[in-house]
C-alpha cells in the first residue's frame, strides 16, 4: 500500500511544486514588468515635466519680450508726443511774442502820432523841431 499511495501522493507535490514554482515564476515576472513599468512611468512624467518647463520658460521669454516691445513703444510715443508739444509750445511762444511786439509797435506809434500832434499844434515848437531835424541831417 505504501507503493500504492506514495506515487500520487509524489505526484500530487510535484505538482503542487511546480504550481508553485510557475507562480513565483509569473510573480516575479509580473514584478519585474511592474518594475519597467514604473520606470517607464517615471520617464514619461520626468519628459512630461521638461516639457511643461520648456513650455513655461518659451511663455515667460515671450511675455517678457512683449512687454519690453510695449515698452519701447510706449517710450517712443511718449517722446514723440512730447517734442510735439514742445514744437507746439515754441510756435505759439512765437506767436505772442510776434503779436506782443505788433502790439507794442501799435502803442508807440500811437504815443508818438500823440505828442507829435501836440507839438505839432504850436508853430514855434513845429519851427524848431524842423530846426533840429535839418541840424541833424547835416551832421550825418
Amino acid at each position: 500500500m505504501k507503493k500504492l499511495a506514495w506515487g500520487p501522493l509524489l505526484e500530487i507535490l510535484n505538482k503542487r511544486d511546480k504550481t508553485i514554482a510557475e507562480s513565483l515564476s509569473m510573480a516575479e515576472k509580473a514584478r519585474q514588468e511592474y518594475a519597467k513599468l514604473e520606470q517607464e512611468q517615471q520617464r514619461m512624467l520626468k519628459e512630461a515635466q521638461e516639457e511643461r518647463n520648456k513650455i513655461l520658460k518659451t511663455a515667460r521669454d515671450e511675455r517678457n519680450k512683449l512687454l519690453a516691445d510695449a515698452r519701447e513703444e510706449a517710450l517712443k510715443t511718449t517722446a514723440k508726443l512730447i517734442d510735439e508739444a514742445k514744437r507746439e509750445i515754441a510756435k505759439e511762444k512765437e506767436d505772442a511774442i510776434n503779436e506782443l511786439k505788433n502790439e507794442i509797435a501799435k502803442f508807440s506809434l500811437e504815443i508818438a502820432e500823440l505828442i507829435l500832434r501836440q507839438k505839432l499844434e504850436n508853430d514855434k515848437v513845429q519851427k524848431e523841431i524842423i530846426d533840429q531835424y535839418l541840424k541833424e541831417i547835416k551832421l550825418n
